[in-house]
């Protein structure tokens, strides 16, 4: 995984940040990948949106403890940016068949997205306005309480990694 100081900065500032090539993929996450998993895990699937069908964004629930790479993740960042334990902290897994855009939201928590498959745009809504173009390896930061909007490119899959804890001032 790689964050340049810069992207660190950022990121410590509480400023959405992307970061292009954070990490090289050892696994091919498809949707065969996804129905596989899925099916071994007797995992919970649910419509993350109201559109019907096929349409929806799904969304799979506390993935972490499932694949090594997600609990790395998990694990990486916690630890680079010094958050402090909630029980609610976790990774989940978003994905859609076709492109599509969502509402404009906020989260409650901190957000590492991680692009599995596909091409998203995260529309920022802060001072500046920004798109973001996240794919496959690269991951955006999106503080808590901040407006964006989601749209998918692509069918698509992403972990998010949603950290509700505070971070910890080093010293």
């Amino acid at each position: 995984m790689l964050i340049q100081q810069p992207q660190l900065i950022s990121i410590r500032e509480n400023k959405p940040t992307l970061v292009k090539n954070f990490v090289t993929l050892k696994k091919k996450y498809d949707f065969n990948l996804l129905s596989q998993f899925m099916e071994e895990n007797d995992s919970t699937v649910m419509s993350h949106s109201s559109i019907g069908n096929l349409r929806d964004v799904f969304r799979i629930p506390g993935v972490s403890g499932y694949l090594k790479e997600f609990k790395t993740f998990f694990d990486f960042l916690t630890k680079m940016f010094n958050y402090q334990r909630d029980e609610q902290d976790e990774v989940d897994l978003f994905f859609s068949f076709v492109s599509q855009s969502g509402h404009s939201h906020v989260d409650v928590e901190d957000v590492f997205i991680i692009g599995l498959e596909g091409r998203v745009i995260y529309k920022v809504f802060n001072d500046e306005n920004k798109n973001y173009t996240v794919e496959k390896g690269d991951m955006i930061f999106i503080p808590k309480g901040l407006k964006h909007k989601v749209i998918a490119l692509d069918p698509r899959i992403i972990a998010s990694v949603g950290l509700f804890g505070d971070r910890v001032k080093s010293v």
